[in-house]
């Protein structure tokens, strides 16, 4: 049942614009989900982060409503967006849930019933025979886990074919997956829907459009208050590939070089939600659209020796 659901970032947001027109009371709401990668829940402007530029994340913060205390459930293994993604899709908890989403109901399922077109937009990382059960269509969708932010290989698929078609392309993914919800959202016209938008961002590689990482040079935000130039014992997850980034101990000024890169993705990534919702607007969709913000989980980024999402403190949970 999609009743309960422990979400797998400290954050949520949803904005339902009051109908302007007769045609959008009219028509039956469509919701649209937007999933960062990666992405801790302290790294948007409206709620108190004033190191990082989030003008549309800080919209949706004014006009809706917040969550901060939601969190994943933690993961059996290092890729914690893996099962992270199978419960917020299907509202199962850790032990419950079946991370190739093979059986039970969805949440794309469940809207699919109720007559909305459903579409999938980006990463993928739950099983290629799972996106046409779960998903109409799909356009830019990246199957696997991570990939160059400029060469993210993508297919697209109409159901029941499963994406196949695997093309690597010379754009940034977040422009990529971007253009992809834009056009969707150019297209379906009247029709209620249902699309889930996965960015990469901001997971690694950490390689933001140049625009946006300029901005930073010579301005690196300063290392967390509860940096660590290592964690002071073995949490049996030290030698994961995330932890691998870095050498120990680590310095606060790398950790200040890994943020800057991590908050220049985060800035472009909220640059193609702006679009989305502009987009919207455009099409005289966002009064009767429900946009949902999240992640898959946070990160740690130096915060107690750390780099990774592979422990239970807040900022990965």
């Amino acid at each position: 049942m999609i009743t309960r659901r422990v979400l797998a970032a400290a954050l949520l947001l949803g904005w339902t614009a009051p109908p302007s027109d007769a045609a959008a009371a009219e028509r039956r709401p469509s919701v649209l989900v937007i999933l960062a990668d990666d992405q801790r829940a302290d790294t948007i402007g409206a709620l108190g982060n004033n190191l990082v530029r989030t003008p549309a994340l800080d919209g949706l913060v004014a006009r809706g409503t917040s969550f901060d205390r939601c969190y994943c459930m933690g993961s059996q293994q290092g890729a914690v967006c893996i099962p992270s993604r199978a419960m917020l899709l299907s509202g199962r908890s850790l032990f419950r849930v079946d991370e190739q989403l093979a059986a039970g109901d969805s949440w794309p399922e469940v809207f699919a019933r109720a007559g909305l077109r459903t579409f999938l937009v980006g990463k993928w990382h739950n099983g290629a025979a799972a996106a046409p059960r779960l998903f109409a269509a799909g356009d830019a969708v990246f199957l696997g886990g991570m990939s160059d932010q400029w060469r993210v290989p993508v297919s697209s698929f109409v159901a029941p074919a499963r994406p196949a078609q695997r093309v690597a392309t010379d754009r940034h993914s977040s422009e990529l997956f971007g253009s992809a919800a834009e056009e969707f959202v150019r297209t379906v016209g009247d029709e209620p829907f249902f699309a889930w938008v996965a960015f990469t961002a901001p997971h690694d590689p950490r390689q933001a459009p140049p625009e946006y990482r300029r901005r930073f040079d010579g301005a690196e935000p300063p290392a967390p208050a509860n940096f660590l130039p290592q964690h002071p014992f073995d949490n049996g997850e030290l030698r994961v590939r995330d932890e691998k980034l870095l050498g120990w101990p680590r310095t606060a000024a790398q950790v200040s070089a890994e943020l800057a890169d991590y908050y220049a993705c985060i800035e472009a990534l909220d640059a193609q939600l702006g679009r989305l919702l502009a987009a919207l607007e455009a099409q005289g969709r966002l009064a009767d659209t429900i946009v949902v913000f999240t992640s898959d989980h946070g990160l740690a980024l130096g915060s107690h020796g750390l780099l990774g999402k592979q422990n239970l403190y807040e900022h990965s949970m």
